[in-house]
């Protein structure tokens, strides 16, 4: 039986005063609703008449309200019947709204001369099997894709062994550069892993100024045309840290900057004290992130340029990667762009001064 069911069970038939049984039922996150044999509501709290959508006031002593169209009442009500005339448990589940769904599941048990009626909201476990369920299969869809395309050049060069060899080093190529890309992509994947077991030990002391050099230096020498220009409010900002993963989010932004930018790139960094925090902001000049992308560029397997995103070996991961970490930092990251004259992200951290 549910916990809160048994503890309801065990408290309402006894004579308790009536501050101290609202005192308890208050407390509860779920919904509780009481009605006796006629199926008029001698109880509710709080959380059941929001989860209803009804005032309080406008339930208690009356009967439970009969209604074909809100599902919810309906569904409710036939199930606080049928758990009296079977004298069982039962259980069922509803959702809810069109653009915000909610989850709630219903348990509805019987007692002498009535039922009892419990609306649990289970939003954030449904919202979760949902991610898990959108995870997997985004996971597989940008695996097939180059799957597709290494298992249709590797039976052209089986079926057609005396091709030309230009076509034959093109072919391969492609079939590497995929292979490089599925790579890329369960890296990735396994980072994110990763990072939800961080453990705390991981976080030491860490100059987040020296750190901002060396991405800087590392991706100057892969973009050597690029210009980046770095600005420091302190010559050094210690920051309890795992320096390996605020690298990568550093380095994937810095990445990201010269990589959508037209050549050379224009880059500039610039980290700024302000009171307790740091903010770290990575500004480019580059093509810019539409306004209706701009919300969603932190999602898994989002891609603003879909197109320039594969030419370029993207799966979309990068900044969800990047968020992950910061958030493992008790910060946090905004982006601010314009279409055609660039992009900044901006991350917030805190300092700490004792470690």
């Amino acid at each position: 039986m549910n916990k809160s069911l048994q503890f309801l069970q065990k408290f309402l038939p006894r004579s308790i005063e009536r501050d101290e049984k609202e005192a308890i039922l208050e407390s509860l996150a779920e919904g509780v609703i009481v009605v006796d044999g006629q199926m008029n509501i001698s109880c509710i709290n709080s959380s059941g008449s929001k989860m209803m959508g009804i005032p309080r006031r406008q339930l208690i002593g009356k009967k439970f309200p009969e209604s074909s169209e809100l599902p919810l009442l309906k569904k409710c009500r036939l199930l606080l019947m049928s758990c009296q005339e079977k004298c069982c448990a039962l259980t069922d589940s509803i959702s809810i709204g069109e653009n915000k769904r909610f989850y709630l599941d219903l348990i509805a048990e019987p007692k002498l001369n009535g039922a009892i009626l419990i609306l649990q909201d289970k939003s954030s476990h449904y919202k979760i099997l949902e991610m898990g369920k959108d995870f997997v299969a985004n996971a597989s869809h940008e695996l097939r894709t180059p799957i597709t395309i290494i298992k249709g050049f590797a039976e052209t060069l089986q079926d057609l062994p005396e091709l030309p060899r230009d076509m034959v080093v093109d072919i391969t190529e492609k079939i590497v550069r995929n292979c490089q890309r599925m790579d890329s992509l369960v890296k990735n994947l396994l980072t994110l892993a990763d990072l939800e077991n961080l453990p705390d030990s991981r976080f030491q002391e860490c100059d987040l100024t020296v750190l901002a050099e060396m991405c800087r230096e590392v991706i100057l020498s892969v973009y050597e045309n690029a210009e980046m220009g770095i600005e420091k409010s302190d010559e050094s900002i210690v920051i309890a840290a795992d320096a390996d993963i605020l690298e990568l989010a550093i380095m994937n932004l810095l990445d990201n900057a010269a990589k959508y930018s037209n050549p050379p790139a224009q880059i500039s960094i610039k980290i700024q004290t302000q009171g307790d925090e740091v903010i770290l902001s990575i500004t480019d000049r580059g093509i810019g992130i539409p306004p209706a992308d701009l919300e969603h560029i932190f999602e898994r397997f989002y891609t603003a340029d879909k197109a320039r995103s594969r030419r370029l070996g993207g799966a979309g991961l990068g900044l969800s990667i990047v968020r992950t970490i910061i958030e493992k930092h008790q910060g946090t990251i905004s982006v601010t762009s314009e279409v055609g004259k660039g992009t900044t992200f901006s991350i917030l951290l805190p300092i700490q001064h004792q470690f």
